[in-house]
């Protein structure tokens, strides 16, 4: 069999490369999903302990998570002086907070008197005010007053400024960074910058976020999401249309911090046991999200369902927000196209997925972590006020699918994740040595992680 253009030369499938599924689009694809690296990144495997074991995460604390850029929150979570947003940053309590000259500054929340953390939880204040003996600051982090000032004869306001951390934002986002020498972040961020330059999360507010607990370490949850591999496995009810052996996954030698992966929607996997017509494809689609409600629409001859269901993506959702989504490439209209930022965030960049993911070790247990789905909708085009951003935290027994926030086919998916995660991570604990291996091509974003995590760990990075 020929092998087809960008793709590995040992590849061996009869699904489709994702640069020949775009090629025939009415609508074409940007320049940037044109662009294909491939790199043998040199991590094949890596020991279980590194995902359960206290002593590697608390390396992790304190060589990586110090030390690298996070995002922290939005900025229009700091809408007026005074708002802030208390961001737990692995190993350290961070106040984000809005000034009153319009800047955000960061700050450990902690009280250089005697410790007590200034701020429990996301609020809005005139003043940090330490709520043990009254010690209180600036927004700015100066020293405005010490009760019985008196009884500390050598303290000096210079030196109670409180101690801050660095923030530059970045499309909407606020990252923090406790390392004073880590480069700027438009340096960390990479090709994010050219790559989503037509694509701002400037132009979208943050709507919701989903939060749950999950029974995984953070880079088990990351892992999930950084290859489509696993899709005949835990999600078989998409390999009709879900385009996971035609999945282009991209890592750049340069570029330690970044990596993607672009899934075309509507391209039969080369699991399911046998070929479909366009028709079909439309059928399993149908089926699955809209639950086989109404009659199917039938194609035109010579239609590919991809470009019937990006034509109706793009009406859809240019009603529902208002806006002409008319000259969009199918591409960016129907596919998961999905970047991932170290350590610890993945960013869409098309219509349907307006989603960013977050994890977040929980302390002292590296067997779970904090899931948080980032839901946006685009700006107002009115004016109007932006709403305030709806937190729904899933308990234990809460699913997705029954968040109320994401449509019954879609909370599935990611109730499939959660599960699936679980079940990852208690095998991985309690499986025996064997070391934990990865493919060569597929799995090449995950093996990007972990060569960039352990440059951090031996301070390479």
């Amino acid at each position: 069999m020929a092998k087809a253009l960008h793709a590995p030369a040992y590849r061996d499938s009869t699904a489709p490369v994702f640069q020949d599924v775009i090629a025939e689009d009415p609508m074409p694809a940007p320049a940037v999903f044109q662009e294909y690296s491939e790199v043998n990144v040199p991590v094949s495997s890596v020991s279980r302990s590194e995902y359960t074991s206290p002593e590697f995460a608390q390396a992790e604390q304190e060589r990586m998570w110090s030390r690298v850029w996070q995002m922290a929150c939005r900025e229009e979570q700091l809408r007026e002086p005074g708002d802030i947003v208390v961001y737990e940053s692995p190993g350290a309590s961070i106040i984000v907070v809005r000034t009153e000259d319009g800047a955000i500054r960061g700050f450990y929340n902690s009280c250089l008197h005697r410790g007590m953390r200034l701020c429990a939880g996301d609020t809005s204040v005139r003043r940090l005010t330490c709520p043990f003996h009254g010690f209180t600051w600036n927004l700015d982090g100066s020293l405005a007053h010490v009760p019985a000032r008196w009884d500390f004869p050598g303290m000096k306001d210079a030196e109670m400024h409180l101690p801050e951390v660095r923030v530059e934002t970045w499309g909407g986002f606020v990252f923090i960074n406790r390392d004073a020498d880590a480069p700027p972040l438009e340096t960390y961020l990479g090709r994010l910058v050219p790559h989503f330059a037509d694509w701002s999360y400037g132009d979208l507010y943050l709507a919701t976020t989903i939060r749950k607990t999950i029974q995984a370490n953070w880079k088990t949850g990351v892992e999930a999401f950084l290859e489509s591999y696993h899709l005949s496995g835990i999600h078989a009810q998409a390999l009709p249309f879900g385009g996971d052996a035609s999945t282009q996954y991209d890592v750049w030698e340069d570029d330690p911090h970044v990596s993607r992966f672009l899934e075309p929607t509507g391209i039969v996997s080369d699991q399911y046991p046998r070929d479909l017509s366009e028709q079909e494809i439309l059928d399993f689609v149908m089926k699955i999200v809209f639950g086989g409600a109404g009659e199917t629409p039938k194609l035109e001859p010579g239609m590919k369902a991809r470009h019937f269901m990006s034509a109706g993506m793009r009406a859809q959702m240019g009603e529902l927000h208002g806006r002409d989504y008319s000259a969009m490439s199918d591409s960016e209209a129907g596919d998961a196209i999905q970047y991932f930022l170290f350590p610890n965030i993945v960013i869409f960049r098309s219509l349907p997925y307006p989603f960013v993911y977050r994890f977040l070790p929980v302390r002292d247990n590296p067997n779970q972590s904090t899931f948080e789905f980032l839901v946006f909708k685009p700006r107002p085009t009115d004016g109007s006020e932006i709403p305030e951003v709806e937190v729904v935290e899933l308990g234990p027994d809460d699913t997705f699918a029954g968040s109320g926030v994401l449509p019954p086919w879609q909370g599935e998916i990611y109730d499939q994740d959660v599960t699936g995660l679980a079940m990852c991570q208690l095998g991985i604990r309690d499986g025996g040595d064997a070391d934990i291996i990865y493919s060569r091509y597929q799995e090449v974003r995950i093996r990007h992680l972990h060569d960039t995590l352990h440059r951090y760990l031996d301070g390479r990075l």
